[in-house]
């Protein structure tokens, strides 16, 4: 064989496998199912973390190590909201197998594979995090994507570069988690709503369909498209590790996380507020969850409270003997407040009247057990988030604003 006929074999050779490889890449990928879990009001979280491109000199943490901790973390912060359902590792063991994809792998074709595991494992939204390295900076990226319909919510954290920064892995979830629910509050509401009209329709209720406005769609940001992803290593957890810079970064919202914390950590001269959970009937706890968290959220922007942490309520309450749900004395709910060492609360309820959805709090002094500002909110059933968006507008009046 001369060596024109060599090149040749060669280069078919080459062709062939560029080929199969690009078939494979293109293929769906196959996954294990499992079978549906028992029906819930709270969402279904897939939670996946992920190691992109490592700073120089690698990380601090291996990334088996930095996972397994990392999904510790998210479980038990989602899981205190009381909004979500964290799937366990083993499921999406059970789902994944031992199959490797790197972060190229979870985002091609809009995301389709991280819906698809999702859909596997019955979640309601996927929620993929990467810390990664990029243009002389760390990042962490989250991304939140509704399995359903594939719409998609991230935020990008700069982390510092100076060496002595440690990385507090909580401050730096909770500051991801305020940003994403913030974007997404609206849509996990009406996920919420939905469920909760599908469980009503199966249980053989003759609950009339609500109408939810359509949420606007924003713009899809034009991205390059990244090259084929290459080989991952294998790990206990599933496949996680990235071999190429994250492209998270260009799909979300860039936040500078020591600004962000000291936002979040600058008490001096604030009133210290304690916001409990609002009171609900069962078909509607969750939608009062998210309603709370996002008073709180709006309350926080202000700059006027130092907020005390759910987590730290939730203690005392046990401590206590108390549970949030459901609290609507107010001797409890001061004593409670003096238990978190707190100098005000806010305590309201959410309900039904006729049609009309109704939303009713107040802002109470521990001290003077006095009432120092009311508020409240209607819509009519199917219009929750009308609720929501002027949840603001509650805020204000709580305040004085």
């Amino acid at each position: 064989m001369n060596k024109s006929e060599s090149r040749s074999k060669w280069s078919f050779i080459f062709m062939v496998l560029l080929a199969l490889s690009f078939a494979v890449a293109c293929a769906e990928v196959r996954l294990n199912t499992i079978p549906a879990p028992p029906p819930t009001a709270e969402l279904r979280v897939f939670v996946q973390p992920l190691s992109g491109l490592p700073p120089p000199g690698g990380w601090g943490m291996p990334h088996q190590d930095w996972a397994n901790r990392q999904y510790r973390i998210v479980q038990r912060f989602l899981q205190q909201r009381g909004i979500y359902k964290v799937v366990e590792k083993e499921e999406i063991r059970s789902v994944i197998g031992k199959k490797q994809f790197s972060s190229w792998d979870w985002q091609r074709k809009d995301w389709s594979l991280a819906r698809q595991v999702g859909k596997a494992l019955h979640a309601d939204y996927a929620m993929l995090m990467e810390r990664a390295a990029a243009h002389g900076y760390k990042f962490f990226d989250t991304v939140l994507i509704n399995v359903e319909t594939g719409k998609r919510f991230a935020v990008s954290l700069r982390l510092p570069q100076d060496p002595a920064f440690r990385e507090e892995w909580q401050k730096i979830n909770n500051v991801s988690y305020r940003e994403i629910f913030r974007d997404a509050k609206g849509d996990m509401l009406n996920t919420i709503m939905r469920k909760s009209r599908l469980a009503q329709q199966r249980a053989g209720a003759d609950v009339k369909p609500a109408t939810v406005p359509p949420q606007p769609v924003r713009p899809k940001t034009p991205e390059a498209s990244p090259p084929a992803s290459p080989s991952v290593a294998a790990a206990p957890y599933g496949p996680m590790v990235s071999e190429k810079p994250s492209t998270l970064t260009r799909m979300g919202r860039e936040i500078d996380f020591e600004k962000a914390l000291q936002a979040e950590t600058m008490a001096e001269g604030r009133t210290r507020l304690a916001v409990y959970d609002l009171d609900a009937s069962e078909p509607f706890k969750i939608v009062a969850l998210i309603l709370s968290e996002a008073l709180r959220e709006e309350l926080f922007r202000f700059g006027q409270f130092t907020l005390v942490n759910r987590e730290n309520i939730i203690q005392v309450m046990d401590e206590m003997g108390l549970q949030q749900s459901g609290l609507v004395d107010e001797k409890q709910a001061v004593q409670a407040g003096k238990g978190l060492a707190a100098r005000q609360i806010i305590m309201g309820r959410l309900g039904v009247l006729g049609k009309t959805f109704v939303l009713q709090a107040k802002r109470i002094d521990v001290q003077s057990m006095g009432t120092v500002a009311l508020g409240s909110l209607s819509c009519q059933l199917g219009k929750e988030e009308e609720m929501l968006a002027r949840i603001s507008e509650l805020a204000q009046k709580l305040t004085g604003k």
